[in-house]
């Protein structure tokens, strides 16, 4: 079976990740043969995944709906390929991948929806419109399929729910010190204890520190974008810095994006700068994940985050929106607090009652949501998404 995988851009973000944790096992399959299309620029994960032995075309094109040159250069592309299935993922994806499939007469046409849509009538027109071009279209999560059909967008029958798969081996190696484990342009391996728990960090911040006088560490993996609430986030945590716990508080953020600078001015203005700590973006954030006490996720919206995931196959508990799939993700093991994102105090309270937890407490929940991660491995996903490709 030849697949063709269009994406708008493979740089790095929640869609590349995914395709980095399950182009590969795909391809491996027997009888599948893949090919990425992306639509704009490459990137970290283009690279990674041409190391690989994937088949990546990178377009260079523009990818803002509509573009009806790259269009009909998908539509001739397509056609000289011959694919026998065309899995688009995003919104510009869905747009130009679909019709120019349905033109090339593709028989299988699978669109995905990687986020939580809130389209208006022109856009609810549009995608209702691209999507009767799809034989399938997947959803991230049950609350991303209930939104598009209450959307009028794709009708309940069309839907499938697959949720984002996480390579567990990269928590299993930060759990397990004799395995090698890549950070950056460093190896380290055979770790001691006190090495393994925070070594990554360890150089700025707990350089020195005794084990009794670290610091209880929110953490949080994302892009600096407007949707993932920091500035709520920074504001509640700057509120619990002046409580008395008897121990002192980090916030830890992983990643980067167009508001990093405000961001770090709002640290300033609070006076919390030193309690705070861009990361910037990172290729192995599971060091970080393992040196913090609870994982935070403020988003506005969430469709199925990785980031989520992540952070409880390394054992964290949690600190979620209640806005999107999140509580589908979090499942039975209740490892997590939720919360309005929109309400400050909500965040606050759950900040504050996770440093109140026992340190039993926090690691029972942990275990719980380490348990429930198993729910999202790589062989889980492709198993359900060769479920799709065969309908």
């Amino acid at each position: 079976m030849k697949v063709v995988r269009i994406v708008p851009e493979l740089d790095f973000g929640g869609v590349e990740q995914v395709l980095a944790n399950s182009i590969p096992g795909l391809s491996m399959l027997p009888n599948i043969e893949v090919c990425l299309i992306v639509l704009g620029k490459g990137g970290r994960v283009e690279q990674q995944l041409v190391e690989q032995g994937i088949q990546v075309k990178v377009l260079n094109q523009y990818p803002k709906i509509p573009n009806f040159k790259l269009l009909n250069i998908l539509r001739n592309l397509i056609s000289k390929i011959k694919p026998d299935a065309v899995h688009c993922q995003g919104a510009e994806a869905n747009f130009h991948g679909l019709l120019a499939a349905r033109i090339a007469g593709v028989p299988l046409r699978i669109g995905e929806e990687i986020g939580f849509p809130n389209h208006h009538s022109y856009w609810k027109y549009i995608f209702k419109t691209v999507y009767k071009n799809a034989t399938k279209v997947i959803a991230i999560s049950q609350a991303v399929k209930e939104r598009i059909v209450e959307l009028g967008e794709v009708e309940s029958e069309k839907m499938v729910v697959v949720y984002n798969p996480v390579d567990l081996s990269n928590s299993e190696k930060i759990k397990n010190p004799s395995q090698k484990i890549s950070v950056g342009d460093k190896d380290l391996i055979g770790l001691s204890h006190e090495e393994e728990t925070l070594r990554f960090p360890q150089s700025d911040i707990f350089k020195n520190v005794k084990e009794g006088d670290k610091p209880f560490v929110f953490v949080t993996t994302c892009r600096l974008v407007p949707v993932k609430n920091l500035e709520r986030l920074i504001n509640a945590f700057a509120k619990l810095s002046q409580e008395s716990f008897g121990k002192s508080m980090k916030l830890w953020i992983v990643g980067d994006g167009p508001l990093k600078e405000s961001l770090e001015h709002q640290t300033q203005d609070l006076g919390i700068s030193e309690k705070v700590k861009f990361w910037g973006f990172q290729e192995n954030v599971f060091q970080f994940l393992k040196s913090a006490d609870v994982f935070v996720l403020p988003s506005l919206s969430e469709g199925s985050s990785v980031s989520l995931v992540e952070a409880m196959s390394i054992g964290l508990p949690s600190i979620v929106t209640k806005i999107g799939g999140t509580t589908e993700i979090l499942g039975e093991s209740y490892s997590g607090i939720l919360i309005d994102p929109v309400d400050e105090d909500s965040i606050f309270r759950a900040l504050f009652i996770s440093v109140s937890f026992s340190d039993e407490k926090r690691i029972n929940l942990g275990e719980k949501a380490q348990e429930e991660s198993k729910r999202f491995s790589v062989e889980n996903y492709l198993e359900k998404l060769l479920s799709v490709y065969s309908f």
